[in-house]
């Protein structure tokens, strides 16, 4: 689990690749999701969730304000790529690498607070998130690593084909034989994802460990901040090929959608944008359904 992740991660669901109609609820409410979020991990005090609270605020309105429209620019720019087919693979590459960008861009925003936050927890609450993170860990092994590699391979496919739909529509035999192709290529195993996922969680814990200790800050700061040194050389090796490999599905996808798919697909984004273009840089509503975390 990768705190200083969780704004984006709920984000980018909402608004990349969900099929949401009401964007700005889920927008509005990213304060309460994300402080559900935190403690089911933390299982955070009263004091704490008051502490909290402002700056969670503090955050969204920054987000709001610089990096929507970041995003709306995005959507412009993939519309315009898609118009003017046929996509060359290395186009949606870069594409790719902005999100990464946007990634990196809030976990430098977001680190102080975090920090701050991570640096009070106290032993029971850093015993609560150690057992949460084994949980977690259980959960994906069973998901991803347990199945039989043809298992695996299936699912993989399925997943791809339902985030695809939403976007193109029905898609043809021959674009789910693309799909297919692509979930068995090597570079989409889970294994070193997994273990990858573990060197950085077993650094994060050990350095929460030292929380009281004066170079806490920055050894945080490198964790939060430049995750990819803590990458296994084999992962880093699968990620560029993972990342070429998706940016040809995309492009092949595409550029094989007929009429009706691309019209969909542009229609889409565009109302995506507009949404986007449409909410306004306010505080965040009080949720209408009481929260664990107030």
């Amino acid at each position: 689990m990768r705190l200083h992740r969780l704004t984006l991660a709920l984000l980018c669901t909402t608004l990349l690749l969900g099929a949401c109609s009401r964007l700005d609820i889920g927008y509005r409410n990213l304060d309460w999701l994300i402080s559900w979020s935190l403690d089911d991990y933390l299982d955070l005090s009263r004091q704490q969730k008051q502490w909290l609270k402002p700056r969670l605020h503090n955050h969204l309105r920054w987000h709001c304000s610089t990096q929507l429209p970041l995003y709306s620019d995005w959507l412009q720019r993939s519309e315009q790529l898609i118009g003017a087919r046929p996509l060359d693979p290395a186009q949606l590459d870069a594409q790719f690498d902005q999100l990464r960008q946007a990634i990196d861009t809030i976990a430098v925003q977001t680190t102080p607070t975090v920090t701050e936050l991570l640096r009070g927890l106290s032993p029971a609450q850093v015993a609560h998130l150690r057992k949460r993170l084994a949980q977690e860990d259980r959960e994906l092994r069973q998901e991803y690593l347990e199945p039989s590699p043809a298992q695996q391979v299936s699912e993989r496919q399925e997943r791809m084909v339902e985030r695809f739909e939403p976007w193109l529509g029905s898609l043809s035999t021959a674009q789910k034989n693309l799909i297919a192709r692509w979930a068995q290529k090597p570079e989409q195993q889970s294994r070193l994802w997994f273990d990858n996922r573990a060197r950085w969680q077993d650094a994060f814990l050990a350095t929460l460990e030292q929380r009281s200790s004066e170079d806490f800050n920055q050894q945080l700061r490198h964790l939060l901040q430049q995750r990819t040194d803590f990458w296994t050389p084999a992962h880093r090796e699968q990620f560029a090929r993972s990342q070429t490999a998706l940016a040809q599905l995309f492009a092949e996808l595409i550029n094989s959608a007929d009429s009706r798919q691309q019209q969909h697909l542009l229609q889409r984004l565009h109302e995506l944008r507009q949404d986007l273009d449409g909410l306004a840089c306010v505080s965040p509503a009080t949720p209408a359904v009481a929260s664990r975390s107030e």
